[in-house]
């Protein structure tokens, strides 16, 4: 959600409170889906009461989500339907056997595609305006994403399987934190193409890429327990509360 507020000030635009809960209650739908169904598949008949508990959760987000997924625009429903066909082929068999999550190199472009796509052409196409420079920004958060992701690709460097070919497994772990770093600074060079230049978006950008190389800099195989799955998620949100900040200060 915190990316969406990002791009609704990027352009300008009041996006609803509909879209915001579409976001949030899909995001939580497709990680259920992603991280349990394969569980659940192999387990159905000795489930245990808590997987029970999280399946009805989940049946009560995705109804909700239904729900505000009606009050949306045909064209920005097929955006997400696009979107959400991509997260269901990263779950299910559909190239030579294998999903999208499992084809060697293809994981980590996935999960940016989706997000850069949902938090960034989502509002955009919603608000029935593409300005000049939204491939830009597409761009810029598809680097920020890959960036994001990496710390926790180091985490997880134990547990993937080979055939994943991730970054930390391809080239290891000091190149592909240079690999973060390049993305960075050419997402902060990409902000010098945009027209008119607002130094009120630009200075929160450039506190975003510094947090982001701090937290690539100290992520290690054994990192601790919160360090990917709090600090580094709470990036976006803090970015999303630098702008409202200067939003709200400047009106």
């Amino acid at each position: 959600m915190g990316l969406v507020f990002v791009t609704g000030v990027e352009y300008d635009i009041t996006l609803p409170n509909d879209l915001y809960w579409v976001v949030f209650l899909g995001t939580i739908t497709g990680y259920n889906f992603i991280k349990y169904a394969e569980l659940a598949g192999l387990q159905h008949k000795s489930l245990i009461r808590s997987l029970q508990n999280l399946q009805l959760f989940s049946l009560a987000v995705f109804c909700l989500l239904v729900y505000f997924l009606t009050q949306l625009d045909i064209m920005v429903l097929i955006l997400l339907g696009v979107l959400g066909f991509f997260v269901i082929l990263y779950v299910v068999p559909s190239v030579k056997d294998q999903n999208l999550r499992k084809l060697a190199g293809v994981k980590v472009f996935i999960v940016a595609l989706v997000w850069s796509s949902l938090t960034v052409l989502v509002p955009v196409y919603y608000a029935k305006g593409v300005g000049p420079d939204i491939w830009l920004c597409f761009t810029q958060r598809f680097f920020i994403v890959l960036a994001l992701i990496i710390p926790f690709e180091i985490r997880d460097l134990p547990e993937d399987k080979r055939v994943l070919v991730t970054f930390p497994q391809l080239l290891g772990v000091q190149k592909t934190k240079i690999i973060g770093a390049v993305l960075l600074f050419l997402t902060l060079l990409i902000e010098g193409l945009k027209q008119p230049f607002e130094l009120y978006k630009t200075v929160p950008l450039i506190i975003v890429c510094t947090l982001v190389a701090y937290c690539l800099h100290h992520a290690r195989v054994d990192q601790s327990k919160y360090f990917a799955s709090f600090w580094v998620e709470g990036i976006a949100s803090l970015w999303a509360v630098m702008l409202w900040v200067i939003y709200f200060i400047s009106n």
